[in-house]
């Protein structure tokens, strides 16, 4: 992204992955929740609800679910959506919120960047009050469509408009990086190999 001009978006560290050695890429579906004040009533809070769980059904193959949340202090995202999710095509998740049921996620083994945990259930303190529109996390704009690659390192967000050139880009580097790799482990220096293949 860096040779081809591209904005470099990455998503705050402070975003923790359930599992560290897992990555995944796929295309963002992105979604924004609120904290309910005061809390409603529990039959209240299973119709406000209602619109959050009709959008799993809306997820496609190699969908990443990005979820901001503002202010509420419970969990955003649990389990028993996370089966939902995957069900529907869902590789990961990143969400700017609470994470609650990490066992279970973690026996069906849906990767989730989070930004911290909690048990408490939202029904009646939260809703969504959008989904498929841009959501800002870390100063860091995410669109529907985007692309979204997640590993420990951090998480890159490829804007639709860039995704087929940064992939070919993306290859061609990985390829002159084979070759780096293999220089570097037959005693080449860092300098002559940046000097011979332009990548270090």
């Amino acid at each position: 992204m860096y040779e081809l001009d591209v904005p470099e978006l990455v998503l705050p560290s402070s975003l923790r992955p359930l599992f560290p050695e897992r990555s995944f890429v796929g295309i963002a579906f992105t979604l924004e929740g609120t904290e309910i004040v005061p809390p409603v009533s529990w039959d209240e809070g299973k119709a406000r609800i209602s619109s959050y769980l009709e959008v799993f059904d809306q997820l496609e193959a190699d969908s990443v679910i990005v979820s901001k949340n503002n202010g509420s202090l419970v969990g955003h995202f649990g389990e028993l959506t996370g089966n939902s999710a995957q069900k529907h095509g869902c590789v990961g998740v990143v969400l700017d919120g609470n994470l609650r049921d990490t066992a279970g996620l973690r026996e069906i083994g849906l990767q989730v960047f989070y930004r911290d945990v909690n048990p408490r259930n939202g029904i009646g303190r939260w809703e969504m009050v959008s989904s498929g529109k841009p959501v800002t996390i870390g100063g860091v704009t995410v669109c529907k469509g985007d692309l979204i690659f997640a590993e420990f390192d951090g998480i890159l967000v490829v804007p639709e408009l860039y995704i087929a050139a940064v992939l070919v880009k993306a290859e061609e580097i990985c390829g002159i990086e084979e070759l780096v790799r293999a220089d570097m482990r037959d005693g080449l220096s860092p300098v002559e190999g940046l000097a011979r293949h332009g990548h270090i």
